[in-house]
Formats: structure tokens, C-alpha cells, sequence
């Protein structure tokens, strides 16, 4: 889901870090999924996908990232990679929202 000892490096063990940059991610990956899905242009898909890769990476998503690393890669209509990726994403939001109830 989270790498915690990624997470922990990026944010200096500082927990109130933590739970920003996790409430970021929660923000911003559901404002670029909206935007993947509604994306009619590739250009515009390419650049939605990349942004869930960045912050993926940036709190240790890193299977978030992965699938929106192969969105940003592909050239052709999307199906079960959106799919995937929208599972990914609000499984990973979830296990935040778990996390940040402690």
C-alpha cells in the first residue's frame, strides 16, 4: 500500500508532515483521477497521469505510481488500466484515511 519507512524519510519521522503531504495526496490523486477520466485529449491524459505518479512516488505509493506511470506511457484508449488505477488509488486512500483516524 505505503511504503511507512519511504513515507518516514520524506517527511523527517515529523507526523504532522506526514498527515499534510498524505492529505495532499488524498486531495490531488482524486482531482487528477477526475481529470484522467474526463480527459479528452492524450495530451491532457499524459498529464493527469504523471501528476499521480509524482505524488504517488513522493509518499511511497508505489503501486499507485507504477499504474499511472503505464497510463502516462500508453498511446491508445484506456479501459482496464483507469480501472486499475482508480482501485489503487482509493484502496491507497483508504489505508490514509486508517492511518490519519490513529
Amino acid at each position: 500500500m505505503l511504503d511507512l519507512e519511504h513515507l518516514s524519510r520524506q517527511t523527517l519521522g515529523n507526523r504532522d508532515l506526514e498527515r499534510e503531504v498524505l492529505e495532499l495526496f488524498v486531495r490531488h490523486s482524486g482531482e487528477q483521477l477526475e481529470r484522467l477520466t474526463g480527459s479528452a485529449s492524450e495530451s491532457g491524459r499524459r498529464e493527469s497521469a504523471h501528476a499521480i505518479v509524482g505524488t504517488a512516488r513522493a509518499i511511497g505509493a508505489f503501486e499507485v505510481a507504477r499504474i499511472a506511470g503505464e497510463i502516462e506511457r500508453s498511446r491508445g484508449p484506456l479501459g482496464a488500466e483507469l480501472a486499475e488505477l482508480a482501485a489503487a488509488v482509493r484502496k491507497t486512500c483508504d489505508f490514509i484515511a486508517g492511518r490519519l483516524a490513529k
